[in-house]
């Protein structure tokens, strides 16, 4: 990735987030799929994972990790220009005026908070760009590219989505070398559970909540963890997520079965 003088920090750094995750499904096929976001179920569940020894052998993220941020009131279904949103986000660190006026980061690197005088216009013009709500509720995933695109083009740069696969064949070994790249991807998902994952002496409480509708996320990450068991072994797998919902804005999110789509995001 070329990047520009205004970087303040390139090295790939070990984030722990205490955040775990689980996917969905396959659904029945559908011409034209939509992304609404839906709503953080209040239903919990949690699994209590007690070891013998517990290994983490990779715990990787974007430099400095992500934005997270999320829509704001008036925004219904608008999980696409969150998604879009915090990918414009993370890019402004390395790419003058995506977010005209504003740096999305601080002097150390991390990212800043959300705010309303500059975040909330960027989610905004995303949100209309990619034409939410105007066919019909949500999103699709063209509707989600060409809007993203027409902003990072009409801001100077150039975007390009490389597929990373979809239905049973995510392709994580490409998705490990984009993070080793600093590079983001988006995820198509369908109602979809992530966890919390909590450490405690010799267990690992993983608590799950829900998404009630199709959505749209940016991945910055992935963790893996073996733990051994009193009986056998257990390795779990998982990407790191911007959510962009209200309430839930960072997680895991666990590899092994059905996405939509992925695409591994590069602004240039």
């Amino acid at each position: 990735m070329n990047k520009i003088s205004k970087i303040k920090s390139t090295a790939l750094i070990m984030l722990c987030l205490p955040f775990c995750g689980g996917w969905t499904s396959a659904p029945n096929n559908q011409a034209d799929d939509r992304y609404v976001g839906g709503e953080l179920i209040a239903t919990y569940a949690s699994e209590t994972i007690s070891y013998v020894s517990k290994q983490i052998i990779e715990d990787i993220s974007t430099a400095n990790g992500a934005p997270e941020y999320k829509a704001v009131d008036d925004m219904q279904n608008g999980c696409g220009a969150v998604a879009g949103g915090n990918i414009v986000g993370f890019y402004d660190k390395y790419y003058e005026n995506l977010i005209p006026g504003w740096a999305s980061y601080y002097s150390n690197g991390m990212y800043k908070k959300q705010n309303s005088a500059n975040v909330s216009p960027l989610l905004q013009d995303l949100y209309a760009r990619m034409q939410t709500n105007v066919v019909a509720p949500g999103v699709s995933e063209s509707e989600f590219k060409n809007g993203l695109q027409s902003y990072v083009v009409d801001h100077g740069y150039t975007i390009q989505y490389i597929s990373l696969g979809n239905g049973n064949s995510f392709d994580y070994s490409a998705f490990k070398t984009a993070v080793s790249n600093n590079q983001p991807t988006v995820l198509f998902v369908r109602p979809s559970s992530l966890y919390h994952c909590q450490s405690k002496d010799n267990e690992d409480i993983v608590t799950s909540f829900n998404i009630s509708g199709n959505h749209i996320m940016m991945a910055f990450g992935y963790y893996e963890v073996k733990y051994t068991l009193s009986s056998g072994t257990r390795t779990d797998k998982y990407l790191r997520v911007s959510v962009g919902l209200s309430g839930e804005t960072q997680a895991y999110y666990k590899i092994g079965s059905y996405v939509d789509a992925a695409y591994q995001v590069k602004v240039n």
